[in-house]
């Protein structure tokens, strides 16, 4: 608050220029004196850097009229402004607006939009106290007119100094005082704040965005209430993810190397349908994914602008990332976008394909690209579509007007992603996602919202691949990948949060408190076995058998591979072993059974290991290896003592077969 009970050079100066101006009536009068307000401020985002704060106005009354005077507007945030700035680097788009501009003033007729070209024009021609200079013909002065006349009446913010980034002046704005009987109002639109700085809280308690108002020269204006509050910061998005049907939360699934999913879709994605059952794999994991972003308050998403804001009166609210927009004033208020969210992949093994729908499910575009509300597990009033974006999820900027001809245009898409048990949705179409080192993004637009509920918007993400654990390395790579839901365009440099950050984006955002959340993962065909007890020694053997079962009627893909015995324990007398593991020399295909006694060894390669006493952990590179152990003192029929056990499978039991669980009997 330190900076709030100083003014800045640039204001110490105009003060001297512009002397000391008394809040009194020359020769009596009532005072000139404004009560400020700030309506109803806005909930804002808490990932937000160029957040649309609630306009701030001051009501005037008192004063003499035939005293103009120039003072100095200058509002201070406890965060940095971050509303546009001009090529100039000093000029904002931020405006302060006199009576009302575009509106009815009390009963006289409509007060035009007068813009100043800048602060060396904002003389008052014909108007009594105030230096003489080009009459501005948008304005003309009329003596007794209740609006402000003979001067501009719409002013550009600008930066106090090169160094400043929690404030915004408007110098040298004429000032014609109403008098005790009439009102003047000032209103400041367009401004922006970095929403991010402030946070949102876990108490349930919004924190506030503060501005504070000052004018200069000290006393020419006595202000009520200069402190006020003009956003509350909210966080504004929840993202996680669910099954493709919108029935659950999605578990991670595992799929296997050495299972192809969807390859029709691999070889040949203009061609039939990716499922949300795999298929011709070893598992019936669930390919396809959903992606929810929900609103944290109901007017977090938000269209680029509408066609009503187009021309925007003093006072109007639109919810929408555009603000204060009239042809009048250019520029000034657009937004670059509607509200963008962005799904990021990260640590995708090599060889899977992503695919996205290309709108949100559900919503008002139902299965196609329609304008009907369809239900889905999209709002039934919001939409988003897929968007050309780079990589920090911007693109598609155009700062004009009109709005209905500079709406995002969908991308198209050339797969279909299908989802069982969907209401209304059978399928929808998909494209696909590049991607580079492991890493691709998906950005939505926004092109529907309901300000007066919570809006979900729902996205489909599906993936295939071809299994080929022939090459070096084999394909696809193992690994976790994961996925991010973020708003779009989003920043992480440290001077996002300024007006000077380049590019100038609005809206733009950091990534909050977004973490990353698991979305599949490939894993090695391998299945482990626990021999739990296994003997060589006095008058004792064991014999192993170990079958490779991929081969089976319940829609196993058939694999062969290689076991690798590891022997855990010692030799009599407590003498470490000679061998502690070996691999078949040649692999066990489906169908085959491997076959060994630990005295002597047995079929493919294996050796044995003679004398030992213990336990074996037997690594076999295909799924669905069972193993079998029997331990006798003798013969078949001569034996006095002979047991067998089943090996144990210590893998984790989302191993799946003909769609069944239970592979696992280590759980």
């Amino acid at each position: 608050m330190v900076a709030f009970r100083k003014l800045s050079p640039a204001l110490a100066v105009a003060a001297l220029l512009l002397g000391s101006v008394s809040a009194y009536a020359q020769g009596g009068g009532s005072p000139f004196t404004c009560a400020a307000n700030s309506g109803v401020p806005p909930v804002v985002r808490a990932e937000g850097l160029t957040e649309l704060l609630g306009d701030l106005v001051l009501n005037c009354t008192g004063g003499n009229p035939g005293a103009p005077f120039l003072a100095n507007f200058q509002i201070f945030l406890n965060t940095n402004v971050t509303s546009r700035l001009a090529s100039d680097g000093s000029t904002y788009d931020s405006l302060l607006l006199v009576d009302e501009p575009g509106t009815p003033f009390g009963q006289g007729p409509t007060n035009t939009f007068c813009v100043s070209p800048g602060t060396a024009s904002n003389s008052g021609n014909g108007v009594p106290g105030i230096a003489t200079g080009t009459a501005p013909a948008c304005n003309v002065y009329t003596a007794g007119s209740i609006a402000q006349s003979g001067t501009y009446n719409v002013f550009r913010g600008v930066r106090p100094n090169v160094s400043s980034e929690t404030s915004i002046v408007w110098p040298g704005v004429p000032i014609v005082p109403p008098g005790s009987n009439r009102t003047r109002t000032f209103r400041f639109v367009n401004l922006r704040g970095n929403a991010s700085a402030i946070g949102a809280t876990s108490s349930g308690l919004p924190n506030q965005i503060i501005a504070f108002i000052s004018v200069n020269p000290q006393g020419s204006i006595a202000i009520d209430n200069p402190q006020q509050t003009v956003g509350y910061v909210q966080s504004g998005v929840v993202f996680d993810t669910r099954n493709c049907n919108n029935s659950g939360a999605r578990n991670t699934n595992t799929f296997f190397q050495c299972g192809s999913v969807s390859p029709n879709q691999f070889t040949n994605p203009t061609t039939g349908t990716l499922p949300s059952n795999t298929n011709g794999t070893n598992n019936g994991n669930a390919s396809i994914v959903g992606l929810r972003f929900r609103e944290g308050f109901q007017t977090a998403f938000k269209v680029r602008g509408a066609t009503a804001q187009e021309n925007s009166l003093p006072g109007q609210v639109f919810n929408t990332e555009s603000g204060f927009v009239n042809p009048a004033t250019g520029t000034s208020g657009i937004a670059d976008s509607g509200t963008r969210l962005m799904a990021r992949f990260n640590n995708v093994p090599a060889g899977i394909r992503l695919f996205v729908s290309v709108t949100s499910v559900g919503g008002v575009y139902g299965t196609g690209q329609g304008l009907a509300a369809t239900a889905g597990p999209s709002s039934t009033n919001a939409a988003a579509v897929l968007v050309s974006a780079d990589p920090n999820g911007a693109g598609f900027t155009n700062t004009t007007i009109p709005f209905a001809n500079t709406a995002p245009t969908p991308v198209g898409g050339s797969v279909l992603l299908s989802c069982s048990n969907l209401a209304n949705f059978t399928t929808v179409a998909g494209l696909e996602v590049p991607i580079t080192a492991g890493s691709g993004q998906a950005v939505w637009e926004v092109t529907a919202a309901d300000q007066s509920n919570l809006d979900t918007l729902f996205f489909m993400v599906g993936f295939a691949y071809t299994a080929n654990t022939g090459t070096t390395p084999a394909t696809p790579g193992l690994g976790q990948s994961t996925v991010t839901g973020t708003f779009a365009p989003m920043f992480t440099a440290a001077n996002a949060g300024s007006a000077t950050f380049a590019p100038q984006l609005i809206p733009r955002f950091t990534a909050g408190t977004a973490a990353p959340t698991n979305l599949f993962q490939i894993a090695a065909c391998n299945t482990n076995l626990l021999f739990p007890f296994v003997t060589n020694q006095a008058g004792f053997d064991t014999g192993i058998a170990i079958a490779n079962t991929s081969l089976d009627p319940l829609g196993s893909v058939p694999a062969a591979g290689n076991c690798t015995m590891n022997y855990y324990g010692s030799l009599p007398n407590g003498q470490p072993l000679t061998t502690t593991s070996e691999t078949t020399t040649s692999a066990v295909q489906a169908g085959q059974t491997l076959t060994m006694v630990l005295s002597t060894g047995g079929g493919f390669g294996l050796r044995g290991n003679p004398n030992m006493q213990g336990y074996i952990i037997a690594q076999c590179s295909f799924l669905y290896a069972h193993g079998f152990a029997f331990i006798t003192d003798g013969p078949i029929g001569q034996a006095r003592v002979a047991e067998g056990y089943l090996a144990l499978v210590l893998d984790a039991g989302t191993i799946v077969r003909g769609n069944a669980f239970g592979e696992s009997l280590a759980q």
